[in-house]
This record gives structure tokens, sequence and C-alpha cells, in this order.
């Protein structure tokens, strides 16, 4: 039937026939609706465990006078019988001692922590921040780790993506790799939040959330298991907080490899402080033998068998550990010369241009969490389409894409006003480092910043002396107002991107280093030597200090945004250095790079406008621009 009546009548067949079904069900499973409360458990499930450890840590001796406990079989989980005490027919399960069964591990926990908080601690924080905080761990937890958020065939939650296939598992339980590799990376978000969370608490105690263990802690921790397990030895990440070593079979190697830092310290502690523990040490025994059975039976060959057939290499798969590449850094000149070369012009001589290769780790940008900005690291990455239908002709650029980039500047950076003054294409097929006149340059395979100390005031006094064309006055600045553009805080700032319509960036990406690791020590002058001006860059000696960063198989809608000079001295990132390499990653039949940067100044505190000027602006919202592209060599 329709209406109110009709659900009515419905739910009361339906709770009869369920009273019926649960009847049956404590026959079965041997268990009377007075009997004191039953937790049904299986010994490698993670989100049983939190209730497992619940029982063990409550009070000495655990709570197994309370609470009787049924180990089950994954044949059992699929029976009406325990369908009855869990319709989801998964564990954790628990039938209360007036026979009502409670599913979904949260909320068992907090019935039981709610019921005998009268018994041993307690592992809710006694405050409502407390409380707070400790939601928000287990339900990041719950939502975006252990929980597909639908109970239909086909979805998994994240976990799944480290065990589950569909050769092993039957094709409603499986993923492709593609969803594989997305689930894997919630994985490494989700845990460089907590990394953030515990990090901040970590002077306070052991815990995830300092002093006092909590529900927390029960939750993350057998999952935290899985992963110590799987990750490493599967997916080629670093051991997160075991042994120091990976074994990344599924990668096509059989050999244990040192293995890098962990990316999590604050996580590794907490995880080897909990495990000095008795319960905590036996729960993760009872997981990690359980994986350990499965492994040898064969459960990850099918997953294995996918990774080496893939052919995509945009599919990640591996997190926390920075490949090893080949950098150009500038060797420093000989006595008698200095460094750089001559453009345009004749070499007399006078100057060295030699570079060496040497190893540096590059790590991947779209790994850091938070991302990377411009005011923290000096880059950042940005998804921004852009209109302009051809990014290779000069007009266009000029018309079109220099709008949008000066948009994307002051976002990315927060200036006032933005300046946008030259462009330059780039080829990977190209030799040539300086472009000619309408058309395109080699990307530049050695590390080196834009500007100097000294060369970036005088490369905007010389912009100022060419004529600076304002769009919010709608003429040339004249002398004075461009001298008082550079009396305030200034940045130079360059925007590179793809501009290849079909294909993400495989070969000679851009690196950028984190100007944090970077001493001033490390620098020195390069010169570049026209017929008209000296301009200056900065070089760099080689440190294997030196944090470099990529952001692998950039788009034509990403553009990496960077400052090469900022005026602001306040120990954040002035002088971002940079670099084409050779990505040893990239396949042998890789399309050209195809790139396109754009140079701009921001302006972050510039004079104010005339009243007559804001009257007559051209577009709410514009800043300055160019009428013209210049060329600049770098």
């Amino acid at each position: 039937k329709d209406g109110a009546c009709g659900r009515s009548v419905c739910t009361a067949h339906m709770l009869a026939r369920r009273a019926t079904s649960l009847a049956r069900g404590y026959r079965r499973l041997g268990t009377k609706p007075e009997a004191k409360p039953v937790f049904f458990d299986m010994v490698h499930s993670n989100n049983a465990a939190r209730v497992r450890l619940w029982m063990a840590l409550k009070r000495p001796g655990g709570m197994a006078e309370a609470i009787d406990v049924r180990m089950v079989t994954y044949p059992e989980l699929q029976t009406a019988s325990f369908a009855a005490i869990n319709p989801l027919k998964k564990v954790p399960g628990l039938l209360r001692a007036d026979g009502t069964t409670v599913f979904e591990s949260s909320v068992i926990l907090n019935y039981l922590e709610d019921k005998y908080s009268e018994e041993g601690p307690a592992f809710t924080p006694s405050t409502a921040e407390g409380r707070q905080e400790m939601e928000l761990l287990c339900r990041v937890h719950d939502l975006y780790i252990a929980s597909p958020n639908t109970t239909a065939a086909g979805f998994s939650h994240s976990q799944g993506a480290m065990y589950l296939s569909a050769g092993w598992h039957g094709p409603p339980r499986g993923m492709d790799l593609k969803t594989r590799s997305l689930k894997l990376g919630e994985i490494w978000r989700q845990l460089c939040w907590l990394e953030a969370a515990v990090a901040a608490s970590a002077s306070t105690g052991p815990h995830l959330m300092g002093e006092q263990r909590t529900l927390a802690d029960l939750t993350w921790f057998p999952t935290c298991v899985f992963m110590e397990f799987m990750l490493p030895r599967f997916f080629g990440w670093p051991q997160l907080w075991g042994d120091n070593q990976r074994m990344p079979s599924g990668l096509g190697c059989h050999v244990r490899l040192p293995s890098p830092p962990t990316p999590f310290p604050a996580l590794a502690r907490w995880y080897a402080a909990m495990r000095t523990t008795p319960a905590f040490a036996s729960v993760r025994n009872d997981i990690y033998s359980y994986w350990q059975g499965l492994e040898a039976a064969g459960q990850w060959q099918p997953i294995l068998d996918e990774i080496a057939a893939n052919s995509d290499p945009t599919l990640k798969l591996t997190y926390g550990v920075p490949n090893s590449v080949q950098l150009h850094y500038q060797a420093p000149p000989p006595p008698g010369k200095a460094t750089g070369r001559y453009i345009n012009q004749p070499d007399k001589g006078d100057v060295a241009d030699e570079h060496m290769a040497a190893p540096v780790l590059m790590r991947d940008g779209r790994e850091l969490c938070p991302p990377a900005s411009l005011e923290h690291m000096g880059f950042a990455l940005k998804l921004w389409p852009s209109k302009c239908a051809d990014l290779s002709d000069d007009e266009q650029v000029v018309a079109t894409y220099y709008d949008e980039v000066r948009g994307l500047v002051k976002e990315a950076s927060g200036a006032a006003r933005v300046f946008i003054f030259d462009h330059t294409l780039r080829e990977s097929g190209n030799t040539d480092l300086n472009a000619t006149a309408g058309g395109s340059a080699a990307p530049v395979p050695r590390v080196h910043c834009d500007y100097t100390e000294g060369g970036a005031p005088r490369r905007l006094q010389q912009l100022g002396e060419e004529g600076i064309f304002s769009k919010l006055r709608g003429r040339t600045l004249t002398p004075a107002e461009a001298a008082a553009l550079a009396a305030g805080r200034f940045a130079f700032i360059n925007v590179w991107r793809s501009i290849d319509e079909e294909h993400p960036v495989l070969q000679q990406p851009l690196a950028v280093c984190d100007e944090r690791s970077v001493p001033e020590a490390d620098r020195f002058l390069y010169e570049l030597r026209f017929p008209d001006r000296t301009g200056e860059n900065y070089s760099l000696r080689h440190s294997a200090a030196h944090q470099w960063y990529a952001y692998p198989h950039m788009t034509k809608d990403e553009c990496l945004v960077f400052k090469v000079y900022d005026k602001k001295e306040d120990g954040g990132p002035r002088f971002v250095f940079h670099t084409a390499f050779t990505d040893p990653a990239s396949p042998p039949d890789a399309p050209p790079r195809r790139s396109i940067e754009v140079r701009a100044i921001a302006f972050y505190d510039p004079p104010p406008l005339a009243p007559e000027e804001l009257a007559t602006r051209a577009a709410p919202g514009s800043s300055t621009g160019a009428a013209h592209p210049h060329r600049d060599p770098r």
C-alpha cells in the first residue's frame, strides 16, 4: 500500500519476521536473549580489533567475564543466522544482553564505553573539545579509509585497495588499477593529515591525542597494521613504522632494499609506543600473521600481475619514495673568468659555462599535504584552464593568455597588481636555450634561478625605462610611477605549463627546489651578457641536502607557479631554483615536451590610484599588463 498506514503494516511484518529470525539466530549461535552481551569477532578484522582492544584494556584481565566473545568464520558471515546479528554480514557485531543487535564498530565502541563507564580507565576525553577532537580522528578513519559508504557490489573502501582483487575475491569486490591508484592516493592524503594532527599533540604524550589513550588509538592501530604489512611489500612504499626496510615485490623486485626514512615520523613513534602494550602487540601479531598466511597462499598475485601488465605511466601506486635523478649543476668558474654566457654577440672568452651532473632525490610535489604554496615553499601547482585557442601563437598568448596569467598570479601570490612582461615557448627537440622571434627554445637542463639580489631591481628599472603599459590607467607609466612601484614590495614570478593538447608531460619535466634547503653560501652569480646589458642569474653548488620536487604528468590545465625573486626579506622563500631534467621513469616513446613559461612582476603594496584614474579603469579587477611581449633568455 501507499502512505503511512501501508508503511506501518509493512514495518510490523518486518519486525515480526526479524524477531523470529533473531530467535533462530540465538539458538543456532548458542546465545539466549537473556545472556550477557556477545561480541562477534574475526581475528584479522581491523574494525573488530578495535573492540577487542577495548575489551583487553578496559580493566585488568579484560572484559571476558562481562562480555562473551564468538569468533566468526567467513562462511558463517553469509548465513541467515549471522545476518540476524548484522544484516551487512560483516564483523564486528554485538548482541546486547536484552537481545538487541548492534553493528558498526564506532557505534559498538561508544555504546560499550558508555555502558561500562564505571569500569577501568576512560577512553573518551572528559571535555567537549577533547571528545570533538577524538570523534574527528575516528570519523576520518571510518569515512575515508575503512568505509565504501555503500553496500552495493562493485564499491570498496579505500583500505581495500591494499588487498582486494577480482582475481582473488571475485568481480563484485575487485577494482581496476586506476581505482586502486586513486584509493591508495586517498590513504596517503589521510595519513598526511593524521601525521600533522599527531605531531601537534606529540609533546604531551605518546597517544594520538597526547597523554590520554582514547578510542582514536584503538581505531587507527589495527588499520596501521594492514598498512605496515601491505604497502611496502606490494606497492613499494617505504616502511612506514616498521623495520626501515621495504620489499617492493609488486614492482618487479624481490629483494629487500634500504627504505627511505618514514614520511610519518610522529605516527611511527606513536605506533612503536602502542606496540609496547601487550594488548596492542597481541592485536598486531593476530593481524600480521593472518596476512602472512594469505600472502603465502597467493592472495596478492592477481594484484601483482595487474601491476606488471600496466602500461599507463600516469597511474601512481608508490608514495613516499623519492627517485634518484641526475641534475646539472653549474661548475664554479676557473680563476680569472666569470660564470655565464654571451647572448646575441660573439663569445669574448672571459666567461665559463660548464655544468656537471650530480645525483639528487626527486620528490613528488603532488604528495605534499598541505599542498605547496608561494608563501611557504615558493612554488605552487594550480589548476587553471586556459581559453587561449593556440598557446604557441604569440599574438593569441598576448591577447588572451596574459590576462589569464595575471589573474592566476594575483590569486597565488595575494598581490594587488601584476605586470606581465615576457613569455617563452620551449620544446624538447630544440637545442638553443634562447628563443628566436616567433620561435621556441630548448628546455633549460641546468639548475638556476632567474634573478639575483641586485639583478631583479635593475631588471624592473630597465622595464620601467622601456615603458610599462598600465591597463588600469590606459597609458604607459611615467618613470616616477614605475619608481613608486619599485619602492614597495615586488616579486618576479614565473608561470609554467604544458601546451600539449593530447599528452601529459612525459619527458623533460620541470623541477623546483625548496629554498629552505638552500643555504645562501650555495648560490653564486651567473652572467647573461647581451649586447646592450648584462643580466644576472643565480647558479647553485651541488648539495645532497637540496630538496627537489617535480609534479609528474602535468596536463595542459595545470600551471606551476614559482617565485624567482621576492623583495620581502622575512625568512620566506625568495629565490626558487629550477631546472628541466631527464626523468628515468619517462617511457622510451614519450612525446616531446612542449611548454610555455610566462614571466610576471607582482606588486603587493602599490601606490593608490588617483580618483580620476579610478573612474576610468578599463575593467574591474584588471591590473598592470604589457602591450607586447619582451624576449628574455630564461
